[in-house]
C-alpha cells in the first residue's frame, strides 16, 4: 500500500505470483474480516453490511478454516499467502486465490458454495488443467473433495456422500443427450448435458476409481498427482498414469471408456439355479463398458460372504474394501465373454439375497437387476 501526500489517496499493489487467472472486488459498503487459515495463511470475507446476512458470513468463517484443513490433508497443501471470499456476482464463480459469491439465502447454501469454489484452488488455479478440453478434470474433481469435506463436517454421515452424482448421471443417461467428455464445453447441445458431464460424471470418474483400486490407493493417487502436476497444467492422460503407477493396475481402458466414449456400464444377474447341494450364479454383462464385480451373498442364517471377479484387462486385484467379511476371488472375466458362472457352495435354498457392487460406487446405469 503507497500512500501520496499531495493527493491523499492510497494506492493498492496487487501481487499475485503463478496464477493463470484473476480478479479482485471493492465496495464501500464491504465489511472485511480475517481469520487465520491451516499453515497461516489468512482468509479474507467481504461481504456487504446488510444485517440479514451478517451471522451467516461470520459463522462461515470457522467453517472454511476446517475446510481448507481437509483439502491441504486430502490433496495437499495450499501454496499461497492469503484467500478471499467475496460477496459479489450470482451463485459462486472461482478465481486465482478468491471467489466471488453471491452471499444471500440459507447457511447451508452458502456453506456448500463455499465449499465448492475454495475447492477450485487445488484442481484448476495450482494444478491448472484445460477447462475448455477437459472440465471434468476441474469440476468433477472439485465437487469430489466439496462431497468429502461436507460429509466430514456434518454430524450425520452419510455412507455413499456422492450419491447426487449419480443421480444426475443416471438421469443423463436416460435423456439419451450424454455427450462424451472429450466435447469442447462449447459444443455441448445443451448446458445441462454439459454440467452433469462435468460435475457428475467427472465426480464418478474418482469415485468409482474407488471401485476399481480401493479408496486408499486413491487417496494416495491424488496426493501424488497434485505434487507431480502443481503449476503445470495437467492432461487426462497424467492422473491415469498416477493412478496405474501407485495401484499398479492398467487403468488405460477405463480413461478410454469412461471419457472419450458414451459407453455405460450395465451388469446383470441373469439366473441363479440349483447344482446338486451347490448353486450356480450366471452374471452378464448387458453394457459396452467393462468393470470387474463385487457380489455380495446373504443367507438365511444372517451370514454373509462376497466374491470378487477381476477384470482381465486390468492385470489387477483389489484388497477386500470390507475384511469383516469373507471374500474369495474368483478367475478374471474376460472382455469377449457376455457371461459368467460361478458357484458357492451353499444350496439355493438358504440364499436370502444376492447383490452386484453393495458399495454403490460402480454407476450401473440400469440396477433392477444386479440384485437377486
Amino acid at each position: 500500500v503507497a500512500y501520496s501526500k499531495n493527493t491523499k489517496t492510497l494506492t493498492w499493489h496487487f501481487y499475485a505470483p503463478m496464477v493463470h487467472d484473476f480478479t479482485w472486488a471493492a465496495d464501500k459498503n464491504y465489511l472485511h474480516d480475517v481469520v487465520k487459515g491451516p499453515n497461516g495463511v489468512d482468509l479474507h470475507f467481504l461481504y456487504k453490511n446488510n444485517p440479514n446476512i451478517i451471522d451467516n458470513w461470520k459463522a462461515l468463517q470457522p467453517m472454511m478454516v476446517k475446510v481448507m484443513g481437509i483439502y491441504n490433508k486430502t490433496v495437499g497443501d495450499y501454496p499461497y499467502k492469503q484467500y478471499s471470499f467475496i460477496q459479489g456476482g450470482d451463485g459462486g464463480m472461482e478465481y486465482a486465490m478468491c471467489t466471488l459469491i453471491l452471499g444471500e439465502g440459507k447457511f447451508e447454501g452458502l456453506v456448500g458454495v463455499a465449499t465448492h469454489e475454495l475447492g477450485h484452488s487445488w484442481f484448476q488455479h495450482i494444478l491448472a488443467s484445460n477447462e475448455s478440453k477437459h472440465s471434468w478434470m476441474d469440476e468433477g474433481f472439485t465437487s469430489y473433495i466439496e462431497d468429502l469435506a461436507i460429509n466430514e463436517l456434518v454430524v450425520d454421515k452419510k455412507k455413499n456422500p456422492f450419491e447426487s452424482a449419480y443421480k444426475a448421471y443416471y438421469q443423463l443417461i436416460q435423456s439419451g443427450k450424454e455427450q462424451s467428455q472429450t466435447t469442447h464445453v462449447d459444443r455441448y447441445d445443451e448446458n445441462k448435458s454439459y454440467s452433469i458431464s462435468a460435475y457428475s460424471k467427472g465426480e464418478i470418474f474418482l469415485t468409482q476409481l474407488e471401485y476399481l483400486i480401493g479408496k486408499e490407493n486413491v487417496s494416495k493417487t491424488l496426493k501424488k498427482y497434485f505434487q507431480d502436476f502443481k503449476f503445470k497444467h495437467p492432461t487426462p492422460n497424467d492422473i491415469k498414469r498416477t493412478a496405474e503407477r501407485i495401484s499398479g493396475a492398467n487403468l488405460d481402458w477405463y480413461l478410454t471408456d469412461w471419457t472419450q466414449t458414451t459407453n455405460t456400464i450395465d451388469y446383470g444377474i441373469k439366473e441363479v439355479n440349483q447344482d446338486g447341494n451347490s448353486s450356480k450364479i450366471t452374471l452378464e454383462r448387458i453394457g459396452r463398458m467393462p468393470m470387474p464385480i463385487d457380489v455380495l451373498v446373504e443367507y438365511t442364517d444372517g451370514t454373509k460372504e462376497s466374491y470378487y471377479i477381476p477384470l482381465r484387462m486390468m492385470s489387477f486385484e483389489k484388497e477386500n474394501p470390507n475384511p469383516a467379511i469373507k471374500r474369495t476371488v474368483l478367475s478374471d472375466w474376460t472382455w469377449a465373454q457376455q457371461t459368467y458362472e460361478f458357484s458357492i457352495s451353499k444350496s439355493k435354498t438358504t440364499i436370502k439375497k444376492i447383490s452386484i457392487d453393495p458399495s454403490g460406487l460402480m454407476a450401473d446405469v440400469k440396477q433392477e437387476d444386479n440384485s437377486y
